[in-house]
């Protein structure tokens, strides 16, 4: 009797993270890929799927950053609900499967922040100010949200996730590390 295969290790990424320059202008830490998360899942022998980034196929690539407030819209949701089906497409038959599915996002990201998102009630349109004076709030993104509902659509939970922090002025590859690795097989 055949024995039942070994469930596989796959973890979605913020598309950020394997493409730096699908941020704001000025906005990538890396000429390429976001390497000390990449290296740590491919250590522990993770697939790696890139998730679409909702905020650069919604304003494009010339686009300023933003806040959670200037894209909870309904057409911003619509447009995240469109691509959360297309990853909940590819999440669902290694969930089913019983593989080990995690979530890396970005913890500075209305769209993609696991723990976090940008707020700022105040702004509207595009910064016009000297320095960001956004705050980051608990909460969770936009697509994630909406990534959730259509899981659970389908029976199914959004697989246990954390989000980079690569962007936050404390930053520490050693801390990261080691809050990934709560959530890795």
């Amino acid at each position: 009797m055949p024995s039942e295969p070994e469930p596989r290790r796959v973890a979605f990424l913020a598309h950020c993270l394997l493409n730096q320059n699908a941020k704001v202008d000025e906005g990538a830490k890396a000429p390429g890929c976001w390497s000390p998360i990449l290296r740590l899942l491919r250590e522990r022998g993770y697939e790696l799927r890139q998730m679409p980034c909702p905020e650069l196929a919604f304003t494009g690539a010339r686009r300023f950053w933003a806040v959670k407030e200037q894209l909870d819209t309904l057409v911003y949701r619509r447009h995240s609900r469109r691509l959360a089906r297309l990853v909940a497409n590819v999440m669902e038959p290694h969930l089913r499967a019983g593989d080990h599915v995690v979530l890396v996002g970005n913890d500075s990201s209305p769209s993609l922040g696991v723990s976090c998102v940008p707020s700022a009630l105040h702004w509207s349109g595009s910064p016009t100010l000297a320095e960001d004076d956004s705050t980051l709030v608990p909460g969770e993104g936009i697509f994630l949200a909406e990534l959730r509902a259509e899981l659970e659509e389908r029976g199914l939970e959004l697989p246990p996730r954390v989000g980079t922090r690569h962007w936050w002025p404390d930053y520490s590859v050693d801390e990261e590390r080691a809050r990934i690795e709560t959530i890795l097989a």
